[in-house]
């Protein structure tokens, strides 16, 4: 049933989307703010979607129709997808000028250790630090980049990093919870709210506010805000007609119809190529990831003795190429969680390593070519979650460290 090709499509949410964060209830009142749509809350959608249009019922073999994505796609005046956004890199961090009137982006990249430095770092990891001396905290930033100030991340085409900044700023988007709303759990014996059992939903906007001042002859002028409407992107193997269908929590509605493919960023054989030259890779996660050794791919095994026994293995679908792990950069881990829609049950809590991490590896057998799957391919370690959209990912060309 999986033979059919990929097919693309838009969501756009009618109304914030409740989307927990997978974290148990206790006895304790509390919030739960909501989050982006994990891969397994579109992938639920779609197949149901996909069951509809088909006039089936939902049944587990639905689980083996592979999902991609999501990742938000900022909308024209008329809701045709303009471009992608995409996580913001784990190794780009924003900082506050000296006089607090403008941010810049610093890049952090794996580097030897000097002499008499030292970490925990297991397997004989780099340490990941930036690349030029910065004072004070991180600044807030966009949590999603347009794709295109991505890719030229990546590929380093810039090192301006004021005029990056300025571009994610303006193309980029950090959602808004709004719609806070208060439940109360429900004592079954009794079929009335518990005492003092309350908790508290957000739901997600997907509406991109820009900020701008508008001049004049006379003064600075007003600031002012547009909105620009963002929605969700994503694929699956089959046909589903358009209309309206349930995304999330509370069962709030999101439009869907067809996309065009094209939106995904297509892999350069050229790139393949940097990356043979390079010897090394430096592997984004556009979606979270799921991991049996929680932050490291399972795929990864330690090999030799001492401190430098490296983390090394093949990739899912990469055969023919042997990668060393030399570093990582990533967030803290994110619970994660659900309802089976095909068991009629709760799933049980998991780890997610956020999107945005960054995994920098060493080609120790093989070459780029071989790595060709991995270009908008699953890093997952378990075939069920490859399919439902986790740890989709890109791939750039990267020099590892000598001598370290």
């Amino acid at each position: 049933m999986n033979a059919e090709a990929m097919k693309s499509y838009l969501l756009q949410p009618l109304a914030p989307l409740v989307v927990r964060s997978g974290r148990p209830f206790d006895d304790q009142a509390g919030a739960d703010a909501a989050r982006f749509p994990p891969p397994s809350t579109l992938a639920g959608a779609l197949r149901s979607a996909l069951a509809d249009t088909r006039g089936e019922a939902y049944s587990a073999a639905l689980l083996e129709v592979p999902v991609r994505g999501p990742l938000p796609a900022r909308l024209s005046a008329s809701g045709q997808p303009g471009s992608l956004l995409v996580p913001r890199p784990a190794d780009a961090l924003c900082f506050w000028s000296a006089d607090k009137r403008s941010k810049r982006l610093v890049r952090a990249a794996p580097a030897a250790f000097a002499a008499g430095e030292g970490a925990d770092l297991p397997a004989g990891l780099l340490p990941v630090r930036l690349v030029e001396p910065v004072r004070g905290k991180p600044a807030p930033a966009p949590a999603w980049w347009a794709l295109e100030d991505f890719l030229r991340f990546r590929c380093g085409e810039s090192l301006d990093m004021q005029a990056i900044a300025e571009r994610v700023a303006e193309n980029g988007w950090t959602p808004n919870c709004i719609d806070p709303r208060t439940h109360v759990a429900i004592d079954p014996s009794r079929q009335a709210a518990a005492n003092g059992k309350l908790f508290q939903t957000t739901g997600m906007e997907f509406i991109q506010r820009v900020k701008s001042r508008q001049h004049d002859t006379i003064g600075e002028g007003a600031l002012s805000e547009s909105l620009r409407p963002i929605g969700l992107f994503g694929s699956i193997a089959g046909d589903i007609a358009p209309g309206v269908i349930p995304l999330g929590g509370e069962r709030r509605l999101s439009a869907i119809g067809a996309a065009d493919e094209s939106l995904w960023p297509e892999a350069d054989a050229a790139a393949f190529d940097a990356i043979t030259a390079a010897g090394g890779v430096v592997l984004s996660l556009l979606t979270p990831a799921l991991f049996a050794e929680g932050w490291q791919p399972g795929w990864l095994q330690p090999a030799g003795l001492g401190q430098k026994g490296y983390l090394e293995g093949t990739p899912p679908g990469c055969e023919g190429v042997t990668l060393r792990l030399r570093a990582a950069a990533l967030d803290r881990w994110q619970p994660h969680s659900g309802w089976d829609l095909a068991a009629r049950q709760p799933r049980a809590g998991r780890k997610l390593v956020p999107a945005g991490a960054a995994y920098w590896f060493e080609i120790i057998a093989g070459d780029g070519a071989a790595l060709r799957p991995l270009w908008l391919g699953s890093v997952c370690d378990g075939e069920q979650d490859r399919r439902d959209g986790f740890g989709l990912a890109l791939i750039h060309p990267w020099s590892p460290m000598s001598g370290d």
